[in-house]
């Protein structure tokens, strides 16, 4: 599985869940669109914020929140 310290701009990955799947940031997460099976790509990296591809969409998430989503290396 893949780490936050190991997400390098430009590394894809999918998503193979989330820890805690019942608690409401879960949620959030699955409603903006990071969902299991899904393939992510990291566009750049700034502090403690991500930007992420998803599909055709653009999404911003902190170091915090990706900290909870399982994702292993494409």
């Amino acid at each position: 599985m893949l780490t936050n310290n190991e997400i390098r701009v430009g590394t894809e990955f999918v998503v193979l869940g989330f820890e805690n799947e019942d608690r409401p940031v879960v949620a959030k997460l699955r409603s903006m669109g990071l969902r299991k099976g899904k393939r992510v790509k990291v566009l750049m990296r700034n502090g403690r914020v991500y930007l992420l591809k998803l599909d055709n969409t653009r999404l911003v998430i902190d170091k915090e929140l990706l900290s909870k989503v399982k994702k292993e290396v494409c």
